[in-house]
């Protein structure tokens, strides 16, 4: 759910606002209690069109790019900064460039529920639909998707529960496994799954998508090319300058207990 909580500058609720907006992401439970979980971002451009919004993130002017090395490699590995737009984006890019055309999805995971829920309202709005049908998203306990949806969000524990019914993910054509850097189990697990996956189903795209500097592990994990032909190599790298907002990081002063 998303609501504006601020304008800083002023408060009026028109589009004539002089301060970006701040929104508050709670994620509500199928019993309807809000989880402890809250999420503030703000949005220096909400005072643009969606189309100008999308334009403005690192990442566009990458969009070819990204579809050239989707066409050519099975596993694209994309290292960008927080807030270049890769989450959001690159799954928007391949749904354009008809990677759902033949009714296989677009699926990109989270290790987070509430970061699933956040993005999949997003792309919608985006994309101006409804979530759940071209968008939507699948979390535990609730299923927010029906025959239409062509991107889907969802957490690492779903995919995982899913390849246990279709181990080869025959309803998607890319399968993006987002803040890969994370190294949950659930992810790791996913990723060695993945790339057997792909020995079979050399039409299936893995896009690896980490905010860190470990590109060349995962490069390596996948890369199938035994030769020394580089022209046969199944696995690159792709780099994203720039991000949206700054990012700053704080140490506690104090240990944590756990």
């Amino acid at each position: 759910m998303r609501r504006p909580i601020s304008y800083f500058a002023d408060d009026r609720p028109d589009r004539t606002r002089t301060g970006p907006l701040v929104f508050e992401d709670r994620l509500i439970e199928p019993s309807g209690s809000t989880q402890d979980v809250l999420t503030v971002y703000n949005n220096p451009y909400a005072s643009l069109n969606m189309k100008q919004q999308r334009a403005r993130l690192p990442i566009y002017k990458n969009r070819d790019h990204v579809l050239y090395l989707c066409e050519k490699y099975r596993t694209v590995i994309i290292i960008g900064e927080t807030g270049c737009g890769k989450s959001t984006q690159v799954p928007q890019y391949l749904l354009e460039a008809g990677w759902a055309n033949d009714g296989r999805m677009i699926g990109i995971t989270q290790p987070r529920r509430v970061a699933v829920v956040t993005l999949a309202s997003r792309v919608a709005e985006e994309k101006e639909t409804i979530l759940g049908q071209d968008v939507g998203y699948t979390v535990r306990f609730d299923d927010v998707t029906d025959d239409r949806t062509k991107i889907r969000f969802m957490t690492d524990g779903i995919l995982l529960r899913e390849l246990l019914t279709d181990p080869l993910l025959s309803k998607y054509s890319v399968i993006m496994i987002d803040e890969a850097h994370e190294r949950t189990c659930n992810s790791d697990i996913l990723l060695g799954l993945l790339r057997k996956v792909i020995i079979v189903r050399p039409d299936l795209r893995i896009i690896v998508s980490s905010a860190t500097l470990d590109a060349e592990l995962f490069r390596d994990f996948f890369e199938l090319n035994e030769t020394d032909d580089h022209s046969r190599d199944t696995a690159c790298i792709m780099s994203v300058e720039g991000r949206t907002h700054p990012v700053a990081v704080y140490h506690t002063k104090t240990s944590v207990n756990r």
